[in-house]
C-alpha cells in the first residue's frame, strides 16, 4: 500500500474543491457556461434530462477514449476511482454554489475580471487534483491521453480539450437546436484560458506538490523547476 496515500487523497480532495469554486465563480458570471460542461449543457436541451445525467453520458465516452488510449494502464481501480471523484465533484458542485453562489458581479467589465479570476481557480483546482496522483476526473484523464499522445504540456492538452468541448456544443446547439445553448464569450475566453493558467500554475505548484506528497524528493528539484519556468 502506498504509505502517502492519505496526502494524495486530500490533495485530490483540496483540488477538487478549488476546482468546483472555480466553476461556481465562472457560472455567476452569466457570460456561458465552462466549457467542461458545455457540451452535456447543451445536449440536455436535445433529451430533455437534467445536466448531471447528460454529464454522466459524456463521461461514458470519456471513460472509452482513455481505454482506447491507454489501454491496459487504464485499470478497473482508476475506473472506479474516476466514477466516485465523479459523484463527489458533484457534490461539490453544489454546495461551492451555496457557499460562493450569492455574489453576482453587476457590470460587464467586473464580470469579465471575475470571470479570468474563476479561470485561474479553476486552473489551481484541475492542477492540484491532476498533480495529487490519486486519481482525476475523466476530462482531465482525456487531456492526460492527449498529452500522451501529442507530447505538448498538460496545459495546452486542457486547452485543446476544452475547445473541443465547446466546439461539440456548438455542433449540438445548431444542429439539433437551431440555436446556441450555454455558450457566450465567457465560455470561448474560458476554454483558453484555464488550460494557460494550469500551464504555467503546474510549474509552480508541481514541484511543491512533490515535496508534500513524496518527503524523499530532494529540495533541488524545486529550484531547477523554477529555473525552467
Amino acid at each position: 500500500m502506498d504509505k502517502y496515500l492519505i496526502r494524495k487523497l486530500a490533495v485530490c480532495l483540496v483540488g477538487s474543491f478549488i476546482y468546483a469554486a472555480g466553476i461556481t465563480v465562472v457560472k455567476v458570471c452569466n457570460l456561458g457556461i465552462s466549457p467542461i460542461t458545455s457540451a452535456p449543457y447543451a445536449f440536455s436541451f436535445v433529451v430533455g434530462q437534467t445536466l448531471g445525467t447528460c454529464t454522466m453520458y459524456l463521461n461514458a465516452i470519456l471513460y472509452i477514449i482513455q481505454k482506447l488510449v491507454l489501454k491496459k494502464e487504464y485499470t478497473l481501480r482508476k475506473f472506479l476511482t474516476q466514477f466516485i471523484l465523479s459523484a463527489v465533484f458533484a457534490v461539490l458542485i453544489d454546495l461551492t454554489g451555496i457557499m460562493f453562489g450569492g455574489f453576482v458581479p453587476q457590470s460587464y467589465g467586473f464580470r469579465l475580471i471575475y470571470l479570468v479570476f474563476g479561470c485561474f481557480v479553476l486552473a489551481v483546482g484541475v492542477c492540484g487534483v491532476v498533480m495529487s496522483n490519486f486519481g482525476m476526473l475523466p476530462g482531465e484523464g482525456v487531456a492526460v491521453c492527449i498529452q500522451r499522445v501529442t507530447k505538448l504540456d498538460f496545459g495546452i492538452c486542457k486547452i485543446i480539450f476544452d475547445c473541443s468541448m465547446v466546439a461539440l456544443a456548438l455542433v449540438i446547439s445548431l444542429v439539433f437546436l437551431g440555436r446556441i445553448e450555454g455558450v457566450r464569450e465567457g465560455t470561448l475566453i474560458s476554454a483558453v484560458m484555464i488550460g494557460w493558467f494550469a500551464r504555467y500554475v503546474g510549474r509552480f505548484l508541481g514541484p511543491r506538490l512533490a515535496l508534500v506528497l513524496n518527503p524523499k524528493v530532494d529540495e533541488k528539484t524545486v529550484m531547477e523547476a523554477e529555473m525552467e519556468m
